[in-house]
């Protein structure tokens, strides 16, 4: 899915795209291989610790939420985390672009910059080659970009959580007539000796067996079932949040509400002012 977007995107605006683990132990590079000329030929030279900073401080955006930085080439590029509930499991980072309109000396700052990192004429006149080669956009073209790739984020995000919740391989029969069983009776009020005796076996095995394949408690698992349901009703402007709340089988809208904040970070009220924002944007 994202192989596909990114193939779009780069036709579409220039500029490239790359997905990273939001894993501590990941190292981080300031560069990918579409990288621009000008960061190849600085990096190759050991000369530009701005790139990999300014990706380090990106990649560690902990208020989970689009961020965009510029180096000192006046270069921008931006991360976009994408979620599985409140936890960053990756994030989309752009190629490098220039923000806004260069005239005839914008590029006198760098050049300054350039002969203090002690760059030979030659070496500099190749890099003012290629830093005039990259892309060059508007503010408002630039926000909008952003724009387009957070809501693609929130696309990844929702796929993450529902491969979370998926069938794994090899799992047991028990706990797969159990999924189907729940997913068949998701607005139903559904108890775990319900599910159980559906399957045939104890409410302790049952427990057992289903933690143990899914990695969620028969509550935490349905619980977030449900979430995910919500989350596709509370697309459609038409419905009440309180009709949504009993619709995907929760019992009250306080429990609703809860258990809606707990697994995706805000109220159902804020995710769906937010994606409608994310919307009206684009």
């Amino acid at each position: 899915m994202f192989r596909q977007f990114c193939e779009s995107f780069e036709l579409a605006t220039g500029m490239s795209l790359t997905i990273r683990p939001a894993d501590p132990g990941y190292k981080v590079s300031g560069l990918n291989k579409r990288s621009a000329e000008f960061c190849r030929v600085l990096n190759e030279q050991n000369r530009c610790p701005d790139c990999t900073k300014a990706t380090h401080c990106l990649l560690h955006n902990h208020e989970l939420k689009p961020r965009s930085v510029t180096c000192f080439a006046s270069l921008s590029g931006a991360a976009i985390p994408v979620l599985a509930g409140q936890v960053p499991v990756a994030y989309i980072t752009t190629g490098k672009v220039y923000v806004g309109e260069r005239d005839e000396g914008a590029f006198d700052k760098v050049r300054e910059r350039l002969l203090e990192m002690e760059c030979s004429p030659a070496m500099i006149q190749k890099l003012e080659d290629s830093w005039n080669e990259i892309s060059e956009v508007s503010d408002d073209q630039y926000r909008g970009i952003v724009t387009l790739l957070a809501v693609f984020a929130g696309q990844l995000s929702e796929l993450s959580d529902k491969l979370v919740l998926s069938q794994q391989e090899a799992e047991p029969v028990a706990v797969v007539k159990a999924r189907q069983f729940m997913s068949a009776n998701l607005s139903k009020p559904i108890s775990l000796d319900d599910v159980a005796r559906h399957v045939n076996i104890s409410s302790y095995h049952f427990c057992k067996v289903f933690k143990e394949a899914t990695g969620f408690t028969f509550k935490q698992y349905l619980t977030r079932r449900r979430v995910e349901w919500a989350k596709c009703q509370l697309r459609k402007p038409e419905l009440r949040i309180t009709e949504i709340a009993y619709g995907v089988g929760f019992g009250s809208l306080s429990q609703f509400n809860r258990s809606f904040h707990q697994i995706v970070g805000e109220s159902p009220t804020e995710w769906r002012n937010r994606e409608q924002r994310k919307l009206e944007a684009v």
